[in-house]
């Protein structure tokens, strides 16, 4: 036991490393079981004034986080964690116009089974949820918030493995800890400052996402209601065998569209320009009826650099390093399509505060944190680069049979079950928990049954599905101007 939370009279001095939602996730739980937090960011990290929602997503930049006004789903599993451990910041996210988009709707009248409760995201722009988890954490007596720079990390010899004992900082200054937090987010510095410091840094698996992201967030009119679902995760998306593109919803009446067109085709790096996205946008399923009763409220913002990559911290056993571990992005990140990384920050945040309670040593923190949380965002890394690599080989050209599992198990869920999901109530669960992160990420294709009743559904209606726009319609949309 490292903690106070069980008992001892001294808490746990703990450095977080980034107020992001990882960061900001990780000092809630762990002030909130009694540990002593110092939460650090070179962005100014005092809590943030609770204005609108409309006003925080204008103002508030923070040009080191890429992603933070790229759009975001917070799957079942974000949602389910937000309202079990942190109430009231779920309270006060609804009170600031966050949606809930309830995906039991599709089982009409079936009757409802134990867990379909938590088939529901949570619709909201990633600066409005930051806030509001940002100001709750500045309510916690033993967080400290800190807005300097880290240069380094402070080691000292192990038992069996080098162990962290703090962090340095720009100023010259040094902060002692128990246990360092890196939750900097995918471009995280640590692994540098391992080396640094002569320690082997964490062993990674990397792979490219092969995908650019163009977004454009949209309001709609003030007299329009909510618009009827498109999709199991509200809004129209879809593969088009050539790029993909999704909609996902925001708090007050707010929503996001993100074109993704393949990374190496850049015929359509037009779409950077706002009137060539929209003459695009209106040529995508089902897109027509979302933009005529709405009005853009952003330019288009693209992000590429879109990489896959998983971290590990334990080898054969033995820690890489003990007092340091990575959470959230920092950790492992997948293609944002599939908008896993709120959903596994938050509940690795409380993972960490269960195992900071019940760890004897650094070391066996280390290795429980990791048999925690290793192996689910291991099977998420290679699913998504799974999908990710059946998807280059569909979009360039190469002979690949989408609606065959046998010969690509990732595009067969997506494109086959995923689609006739809301013909057949227990299809539609398993997708809703896997979609949500709430099932672990292989359940799905283990399921024969499913998969060949799904299989039968679509050969049945294959032939009165809509045929995607041609690649060309598109792309003179996108010249047109």
């Amino acid at each position: 036991m490292l903690g106070g939370a069980q008992g001892d009279d001294a808490f746990v001095r703990i450095v977080v490393l980034g107020a992001g939602l990882a960061g900001c996730a990780a000092a809630l739980v762990l002030s909130r079981r009694g540990h002593d937090v110092t939460l650090i960011d070179r962005d100014d990290c005092d809590s943030h004034p609770m204005a609108t929602a409309d006003q925080l997503f204008d103002k508030w930049q923070r040009p080191a986080i890429g992603q933070f006004r790229q759009p975001h789903n917070f799957l079942g599993r974000a949602r389910s964690v937000v309202r079990e451990e942190f109430p009231d910041v779920y309270a006060v996210l609804r009170s600031m116009g966050a949606v809930e988009v309830d995906q039991q709707w599709f089982l009409g009248s079936v009757p409802r089974l134990p867990g379909d409760e938590r088939l529901a995201t949570i619709g909201c722009r990633r600066p409005v949820f930051d806030a509001v988890l940002r100001n709750a954490v500045s309510k916690q007596p033993t967080v400290t918030f800190r807005a300097v720079e880290v240069s380094g990390l402070r080691v000292t010899p192990g038992a069996t493995s080098p162990h962290v004992s703090g962090v340095t900082l720009r100023s010259g200054h040094s902060l002692e800890a128990d246990l360092v937090v890196d939750s900097t987010g995918r471009h995280s510095p640590v692994s540098g400052w391992l080396t640094a410091a002569g320690i082997r840094a964490w062993p990674e698996q990397s792979c490219n996402c092969g995908l650019l992201y163009y977004s454009r967030h949209y309001q709609l009119y003030d007299h329009v209601g909510a618009l009827p679902y498109a999709s199991i995760l509200g809004g129209p998306r879809g593969d088009l065998g050539y790029l993909a593109f999704a909609v996902f919803l925001g708090d007050n009446g707010t929503f996001c569209l993100c074109v993704m067109p393949p990374a190496w085709d850049k015929q359509w790096r037009q779409l950077r320009q706002p009137q060539a996205f929209d003459r695009v946008a209106r040529h995508l399923p089902g897109m027509k009826e979302w933009l005529e009763p709405a009005r853009p409220i952003t330019d288009v913002l693209p992000m590429g650099r879109l990489r896959n990559t998983l971290r590990h911290t334990v080898i054969n056993d033995v820690p890489v390093v003990s007092g340091l571990v990575p959470l959230g992005d920092a950790r492992s990140h997948t293609n944002p399509t599939f908008a896993f990384g709120a959903s596994l920050a938050l509940s690795q945040a409380v993972a960490l505060g269960s195992t900071v309670d019940t760890a004897t040593d650094p070391n066996d923190l280390t290795i429980s944190f990791a048999e925690a949380v290793g192996p689910d965002a291991t099977e998420r890394f290679l699913a998504v680069s799974a999908e990710d690599r059946d998807r280059y080989r569909a979009w360039s050209g190469q002979p690949i049979r989408v609606t065959d599992r046998h010969d690509t198990m990732s595009l067969f869920l997506r494109s086959v079950v995923y689609r006739v999901a809301t013909q057949d109530p227990a299809i539609l669960r398993a997708v809703c928990r896997r979609i949500n992160a709430l099932d672990p990420v292989d359940a799905l294709s283990a399921q024969t049954d499913l998969l060949d009743r799904a299989e039968t559904i679509y050969r049945d209606m294959a032939s009165g599905l809509p045929a995607a726009p041609p690649r060309t319609d598109l792309l003179d949309a996108l010249h047109a101007g």
